[in-house]
């Protein structure tokens, strides 16, 4: 059987006092062989797990410490109308303030304000830059000057802005066209609406037209094509000019 010592120090006065519990099931302290160590400092009320001084009013040793609440546990904040609650099981997090659930962070994403369906959990926020490749979709050559794009990805809806100049072309034919940073979803995945959804904004500087070009994202595919309406209102594929420049602002759902 190991020894047990309980020592005192040789030149403190305070006392050390352990008092068993008023019940008849028995308490156990166990620490580790070697590292073990459990620093209670009664001055200061902080406690220390493999830290023997701690900072702040429970510390863990880094490299691995952890807590591990129980399916059920919650860590409540000032009482239990603000905590966070996890489930094993079903794997998630609750977050609740004043006693409602704000947020879950489940396997699908996060849902808000009790919405627990896996349909509306937000999966994706990304901001980028797109580097987009200009063609004409049957021969010829476009070659922008300039081609500045960004997205902003929310879930599923990818928001795009950009400027571009053309530098020069060469005899193109068939829609213009330019590449996307996201797959573009299926129209039947958006409610069967034309051309994968996409919306569309665009103004143009140098066209002789009434109606600027219009940006439509082709379904399941990694481009949008721009064309517009004549002035008798028929719709015609766009093919830009040497020196031709607009903005754009759209937005089209992606794949996943």
């Amino acid at each position: 059987m190991a020894k047990v010592k309980i020592q005192g120090h040789a030149s403190g006065t305070g006392v050390l006092t352990v008092t068993a519990p008023n019940t008849s099931t028995d308490r156990t302290i166990t620490l580790p062989d070697s590292t073990g160590t459990l620093i209670a400092d009664n001055g200061s009320g902080k406690v220390g797990i493999g830290v023997t001084s701690p900072a702040v009013t429970l510390e863990l040793a880094g490299g691995g410490g952890a807590i591990r609440v129980p399916t059920g546990g919650e860590l409540q904040f000032g009482g239990d109308a603000n905590k966070i609650y996890g489930h094993a099981s079903n794997n998630y997090l609750r977050f609740d303030t004043n006693s409602t659930e704000r947020m879950r962070v489940t396997d699908n994403g996060l849902t808000f304000n009790g919405d627990t369906a896996a349909a509306n959990a937000l999966d994706d926020y990304e901001e980028g830059t797109h580097n987009s490749v200009w063609t004409a979709s049957s021969s010829g050559t476009i070659t922008p000057y300039r081609s500045h794009m960004a997205y902003t990805k929310i879930g599923r809806v990818v928001h795009m802005t950009g400027e571009v100049e053309i530098s020069s072309v060469s005899s193109p034919t068939g829609s213009t066209r330019f590449t996307l940073p996201f797959v573009v979803a299926t129209a039947s995945t958006q409610r069967n609406m034309n051309f994968g959804g996409a919306g569309f904004a665009a103004y143009h500087i140098n066209f002789t037209e009434n109606n600027p070009p219009v940006i439509l994202a082709h379904e399941s595919e990694s481009f949008a094509k721009l064309v517009y309406q004549r002035n008798d209102s028929s719709f015609v594929d766009y093919n830009p000019a040497a020196g031709d420049t607009f903005f754009f602002s759209f937005s089209y759902m992606t794949t996943s």
